[in-house]
């Protein structure tokens, strides 16, 4: 019996409060990467957050005194591995940076209950929040204003030049800039743009395109970064 008392004693209460709002902050922003289907998703981000926690904790006791940030000045490093592993590359596109800054910043959150700053977790979670959820709103906003698109068209080269496919981009008020100029064997020209404009001239060409028998193929890739 005083060998099980003499163990929890060791355990303090406010430690065992770290881990449980630790627990429920990484889990919170969590639930939204996970509501967008993203890599890393609430069990990913409460174990991050808590586990910066530990670190924090740990550090600060093993440390103690000297040096109490000798094990929490290395939790950055070894999130930006794991945020690493969440970060896409396309051909035109980069998928997973948000997720990324995400768990970057749940690991500081995590390193903030670890300090006991809570007021200030607090803070910071609900501006999280309003950046994840808010701007999202406001992107999709700005994004029915103005689109960007990636355009794949091939076309053979006897009936087609870059010249009049640019021409077409104009036409329709579009900015351009081309990305890749290739041709296979069976003299089909491909060319890659990337166009920006907006919602009304992206759908225009994309009908005009369509309907152009000298256009041998055409696609649009609808998220680019």
């Amino acid at each position: 019996m005083r060998m099980e008392q003499s163990i929890f004693q060791v355990i303090e209460e406010h430690q065992l409060l770290k881990v449980l709002v630790a627990l429920a902050v990484g889990g919170a922003l969590g639930l939204e990467r996970e509501y967008r289907h993203k890599a890393a998703g609430m069990r990913t981000l409460a174990l991050i957050c808590m586990g910066s926690t530990l670190f924090t904790m740990f550090s600060v006791e093993l440390g103690f005194p000297s040096s109490p940030d000798r094990v929490a000045s290395n939790i950055l490093t070894g999130v930006g591995f794991i945020g690493a592993g969440v970060i896409f590359k396309g051909d035109y596109t980069i998928d997973g940076i948000t997720t990324a800054a995400t768990i970057w910043i749940a690991a500081a959150l995590g390193i903030g209950i670890g300090v006991s700053h809570y007021l200030l977790v607090g803070f910071t979670l609900v501006i999280v929040f309003a950046l994840l959820i808010g701007l999202k709103v406001l992107e999709g906003k700005i994004g029915e204003i103005r689109q960007k698109r990636i355009y794949t068209v091939g076309y053979h080269m006897d009936l087609y030049g870059p010249d009049e496919i640019a021409a077409i981009f104009k036409r329709f008020n579009l900015q351009y800039k081309m990305l890749l100029h290739t041709r296979n064997e069976a003299f089909i020209i491909e060319d890659k743009y990337e166009v920006a404009g907006k919602q009304d001239e992206i759908a225009a060409i994309n009908t005009f395109l369509m309907s152009d028998k000298n256009i041998h193929h055409f696609s649009v890739q609808t998220n680019p970064l």
